[in-house]
């Protein structure tokens, strides 16, 4: 099931990717419900639900949006049988990352999750919103207008952080399909926010168009990540991924 490809549409743009790669779906969060039982039939038959009705390719499931994790999917010692999927996988860039934590694209991307949804749906002046902003007093950022840019809206409410440690990070992609994430000032090696920003927003659009397309373009999706990657990434141990022959 981890291997599964599913479809899905936000905001009239078709997108497919692993099962494996939905936060949502993938990797439920524990129930504190004095009814566990009644818990984990209700999960299990959305799930069966949700995988029956985005199977179809040439009828994607329409949703606002969706929450996307990119990591070493075969490393998870938590599911026994999750190092397996990394053979089944049909896209070049999930079988690349999933036994590699130094590939470009874990380097190039945030390191947590984004969310890819409907930006006619987002709403940055009040919460709940989606958008995760910090009650600080200070005006919000308009939304990007322009296809490919990226901008800070807000200061972002994150456990134990600064007031101005964390921001919310928004970008436009195609129309009005976007992407939200975390930010945060003073990151790997010294990176800003706003440098971060601009450049994880340029990974994530080359991500969304050349790798969840409907026919991904590993090329151009592998040359604009090794472009990308985050400041003072490092080759690991079995090569370089970026530069060398392939």
């Amino acid at each position: 099931m981890l291997s599964t490809d599913v479809h899905v549409s936000i905001a009239q743009h078709t997108l497919t990717l692993p099962f494996v790669a939905l936060e949502d779906y993938a990797y439920r969060s524990q129930s504190f419900s004095l009814d566990r039982r009644r818990d984990r039939e209700t999960a299990a038959n959305a799930l069966k639900q949700f995988l029956r009705k985005s199977r179809d390719p040439g009828a994607p499931l329409a949703i606002d949006r969706l929450s996307v994790v990119v990591r070493t999917y075969g490393w998870n010692d938590a599911h026994t049988g999750q190092p397996k999927v990394c053979p089944l996988l049909t896209r070049e860039w999930a079988r690349a990352v999933c036994d590699n934590p130094w590939s470009a694209i874990q380097q190039a991307l945030p390191g947590d999750r984004f969310r890819l949804l409907d930006l006619r749906r987002l709403r940055i002046a009040s919460f709940p919103g989606g958008a995760n902003c910090r009650d600080d007093g200070k005006p919000r950022q308009p939304l990007p207008q322009r296809d490919g840019q990226a901008v800070m809206v807000c200061a972002a409410m994150v456990f134990g952080g600064r007031d101005d440690q964390f921001h919310t990070a928004v970008v436009r992609i195609d129309g009005d399909l976007g992407a939200i994430w975390t930010v945060w000032r003073h990151g790997r090696n010294g990176e800003t926010a706003e440098a971060m920003t601009e450049r994880e927003g340029r990974a994530i659009v080359s991500f969304v168009k050349n790798g969840l397309a409907e026919r991904e373009d590993w090329p151009a999706l592998h040359s604009d990540m090794c472009r990308l990657r985050r400041p003072g990434s490092v080759d690991g141990p079995q090569g370089a991924d970026c530069g060398g022959p392939r």
